[in-house]
């Protein structure tokens, strides 16, 4: 695999997301959108990565934080070429080939970034532009080629440009080849004419004229430089996120993928649109998740388990083999170890619930006081009562059983096998028990 450098474009001010979230930072399937990004382009081989920032920098730094990710400002944003001059100038690049893709592209292909490389790497191009054949290519960039043929599909002609939408003479509306916004250079080649475009297009000292990217086409030509185009064979454009229609357009897409993985996987998803499985998920086969599901990012789910209808499991929570959560329970930050069940209208915080226990309908492990949340433990075997809660931290001993509707005060242990009930929770005592400590108590009075 071809090693690489990155700069990925993340300093628009993302004006249609309406938000004060910087967009690269909107979260999409329990990762931040900008995280995508990273992942994919890291995956196909990206060894130092640069991410240019300007519209909320310091959130995004603070993101960033202690990852190994640069960053490059460009304040004020001027355009695309630009941005990718800062990068190179304030974070030069480790390898001599560079990609450059934007940070609302959530949805890459590794391959597809892989090809791109490679393609660039094996020609004697200054610049590769990644593109392909649309049938529907409005709003997007068209490719100008300097052949007679330049409107038939495949054409072979030479690459001599790339024509925005807004630009678009009316003879390019029968070019179906586009621009896919992604890009491989060669950037000790590319940086002085890169330099002269930014100077060249930013020097009357307007302060709304930007200098883009798509222009270093024709100006490496003018060098006897070699531009060139890597055809990446798809179908549409990428899922590109420029408001909140478009971030779940872009989130139901990467979601089929997930759900579609999980399945090839031996998981029986009962009705994928009504169930929402976020990134790095875990399931074993042959467990079966019902309907109105969501299961948060990072998530192990194990073999033979049964997941809802209505159930939430959050970040931070395991489930072993064999488990059942049923309808409108919440799992949060809590491990179920095998055999463990809650099957009705449960929520369990920040808990430990060991092999074959049983919640009952309506219980509740109350994690947080109001300050701090707190963990409980809950042994093999013990069964919870409906209706009961469990303040923490809690204790449940081994075969142990609460009464529905008992309430057990934080910092209480049950002991193994006893049980409790009532509000404040006590040991319950047979009655002939309680009978002979009565007859103690007069023998020594």
């Amino acid at each position: 695999m071809d090693q690489f450098s990155a700069v990925i474009l993340a300093a628009g001010r993302g004006t249609r997301m309406r938000s004060s979230l910087p967009k690269v930072l909107h979260p999409l399937l329990g990762l931040p959108m900008l995280d995508h990004v990273i992942r994919q382009v890291r995956l196909a081989g990206a060894a130092d990565i640069t991410v240019v920032v300007g519209h909320g920098a310091d959130s995004i730094r603070a993101h960033l934080d202690g990852s190994d990710i640069r960053l490059a400002l460009q304040d004020p944003p001027r355009g695309t070429g630009h941005a990718v001059l800062e990068a190179l100038d304030q974070s030069p690049p480790r390898f001599d080939t560079v990609m450059i893709v934007n940070g609302d592209l959530p949805d890459l292909d590794v391959e597809l970034l892989q090809g791109i490389v490679s393609s660039h790497n094996n020609s004697d191009h200054t610049f590769t532009v990644a593109t392909s054949i649309l049938n529907d290519p409005f709003g997007m960039g068209r490719i100008i080629r300097d052949s007679e043929m330049v409107s038939e599909v495949g054409s072979e002609g030479a690459f001599d440009g790339i024509v925005e939408q807004k630009e678009r003479a009316p003879d390019d509306e029968e070019i179906h080849e586009v621009n896919l916004g992604i890009y491989a250079l060669d950037h000790k080649k590319t940086l002085p004419a890169l330099r002269f475009l930014v100077e060249e297009d930013l020097s009357s000292g307007d302060p709304e004229k930007e200098a883009y990217l798509t222009r270093l086409v024709e100006v490496l030509k003018e060098r006897d430089l070699g531009v060139g185009t890597h055809d990446c064979c798809v179908d549409k454009e990428f899922a590109q996120v420029n408001d909140r229609q478009q971030l779940a357009q872009a989130s139901r897409q990467i979601q089929q993928r997930i759900q579609r993985d999980h399945m090839s996987r031996g998981v029986t998803i009962v009705d994928p649109l009504t169930t929402w499985i976020e990134m790095d998920v875990s399931i074993g086969q042959d467990t079966l998740i019902q309907p109105q599901t969501v299961i948060r990012r990072g998530v192990e789910i194990g073999t033979d388990c049964e997941v809802g209808p209505f159930a939430h499991i959050r970040s931070g929570s395991v489930l072993g083999n064999g488990v059942v959560i049923g309808d409108f329970v919440e799992v949060n930050r809590s491990q179920l170890k095998d055999g463990a069940k809650a099957k009705h209208l449960a929520y369990l915080g920040d808990a430990t619930i060991e092999e074959n226990a049983n919640i009952g309908a309506g219980a509740v492990v109350a994690n947080y006081d109001g300050v701090n949340k707190h963990h409980t433990l809950i042994k093999e075997g013990a069964f919870v009562g409906s209706g009961s809660v469990i303040v923490a931290p809690g204790h449940v001993g081994k075969n142990a059983t609460i009464g529905a509707g008992a309430v057990v005060p934080p910092g209480k242990v049950i002991e193994d096998g006893t049980t409790v009930i009532g509000v404040p929770a006590k040991k319950m005592v047979k009655k002939s028990q309680s009978n002979s400590e009565d007859g103690d108590d007069e023998k020594g009075s």
